[in-house]
């Protein structure tokens, strides 16, 4: 009677297989059985959206490896502490573009938002800052997939955006609108996306911090807002200047001993290149002004991290 092998151990479903692909080698191979224990503790009732989930979440821990934006690395604390602002950021965005589409002016007319396009624009900008909001509230408890999958929703509905305001005929030929928007979008859901889950939680501690941002972003938009009934002294777009000025104050204070402010200048970040943007061509004296604040706070932050780097001890035989 010849002996038969006792069965291996099972093969890892093929979501899991896939999300372990994306670390690195040598890390794979030295806790591939830890993180294959922990999803399968994690998805032991779960349905096959649970389990689709938790795989997620583990190739973006492997993503985050592979790009040094890890919860021990620098990049990665700061992207941490720019999550909860860069929700608060597109939570006011969103609300107050809702405010834009609606106030006085007609700025929809009636023969777009009548047509299938402008309506689907209009139901497209209501869900969205519903999305957004929900999404600020789940910061607040610390409900992070729930604020991942809220984000990512919201940054499709974005991206939806520029067909539709195409095809209702609302802004016709702004391509360099629509590329800002989707730049915008994207780096929007990539902050949120990309910051290490072990480094986030419930952020009531941070809750001055998210007010604050909220509050900032509400009136840099409320600016723009009356600009358009109120001109201002330098033309229709020197309110795109005061985002640079908020950008270019965050990233002065943006030390490493500072991460709250790092964190708020990547929040920033998106907004302030959409707004800024338009002040380069033509370039006007507000646009050159905007475009010399940020590179001189820029070369400023850049300089003190050099010198950090420069007065920090090496060990022996360093290169």
């Amino acid at each position: 009677m010849t002996e038969q092998n006792p069965p291996g151990p099972p093969r890892p479903p093929r979501t899991l297989r896939w999300a372990l692909r994306c670390h690195p080698a040598a890390y794979r191979a030295e806790h591939e059985a830890e993180l294959s224990a922990i999803h399968a503790e994690a998805t032991r009732d779960a349905g096959p959206l649970g389990r689709l989930r938790e795989a997620l979440d583990i190739a973006g821990h492997g993503l985050r490896l592979r790009t040094g934006l890890g919860s021990d690395g620098t990049a990665g604390q700061v992207l941490a502490h720019g999550a909860p602002l860069m929700v608060a950021v597109a939570t006011a965005g969103s609300v107050a573009n809702l405010l834009w589409l609606f106030a006085p002016g007609d700025r929809v007319p009636s023969s777009s938002a009548s047509s299938l396009p402008g309506l689907l624009l209009l139901a497209n900008q209501g869900v969205r800052p519903l999305l957004w909001v929900v999404a600020l509230a789940a910061v607040w408890t610390g409900r992070w997939s729930a604020v991942r999958a809220l984000a990512a929703a919201a940054t499709v509905l974005r991206l939806a955006d520029i067909p539709l305001l195409g095809l209702a005929h609302l802004f016709p030929g702004t391509y360099t609108g629509a590329a800002l928007n989707v730049i915008a979008a994207l780096l929007t859901g990539a902050v949120i996306l990309a910051a290490p889950r072990d480094l986030l939680g419930p952020c009531r501690s941070r809750g001055t911090a998210i007010t604050g941002t909220v509050a900032l972003t509400l009136a840099l938009w409320a600016a723009q807002l009356v600009s358009a009934y109120q001109p201002m002294t330098g033309g229709p777009l020197v309110t795109h200047t005061f985002w640079a000025g908020v950008f270019a104050v965050a990233l002065l204070f943006s030390r490493r001993d500072r991460a709250l402010a790092a964190g708020l200048t990547v929040a920033l970040l998106p907004a302030a290149v959409q707004m800024t943007a338009s002040l380069l061509y033509p370039l006007t004296p507000a646009g050159l002004g905007a475009l010399l604040v940020v590179l001189v706070s820029g070369s400023v932050a850049l300089l003190r991290a050099h010198r950090r780097h420069a007065a920090r001890p090496h060990p022996p035989g360093a290169a």
